[in-house]
């Protein structure tokens, strides 16, 4: 039995498939600094990524290339309030279209993020957060706001 559904998936994929010569490369760089001693000044991370993707005509929408890219800065303060406690906030934009050949996108949301992490015990601990999110859904929520 396994045999069988083996060989059909080899046919599958080499028989009927076609190629769709659709390709898509993406890069990203993330980068981390933390102060030697916990303070007012915070840890830093920060991110950046693109990808794209290239397509051919039998797309639905016909759209043969799009770019995409996201990026992200993070601060986090060490020891507020109590030692072992941490309070943190990003910013950022997830995943958004920034380029299509044939139309125009308006697809950039932002994300914020704020949290306190507080140690309870050794083993437990507690990170209540607030998220932010500037289109929670995406290309609908100008019509979810009525605009």
């Amino acid at each position: 039995m396994q045999s069988e559904r083996r060989h059909a998936l080899q046919h599958n994929l080499t028989d009927d498939a076609e190629r769709t010569n659709a390709d898509s490369h993406s890069w990203s760089a993330h980068a981390f600094w933390r102060p030697e001693d916990s303070g007012w000044m915070p840890s830093i991370s920060a991110g950046v990524g693109a990808s794209y993707l290239n397509g051919n005509d039998n797309w639905e929408d016909n759209t043969n290339k799009r770019a995409m890219a996201s990026w992200m800065v993070g601060l986090t303060w060490n020891d507020v309030f109590l030692q072992g406690n941490a309070l943190g906030y990003a910013v950022g934009q997830p995943q958004f279209v920034y380029d299509v050949e044939d139309g125009f996108v308006a697809d950039g949301g932002y994300a914020m993020e704020l949290w306190y992490s507080f140690q309870v015990t050794d083993n437990i601990q507690i990170t209540p957060a607030i998220y932010w999110l500037s289109r929670p859904f995406g290309d609908e929520t100008q019509n979810v706001n009525g605009d």
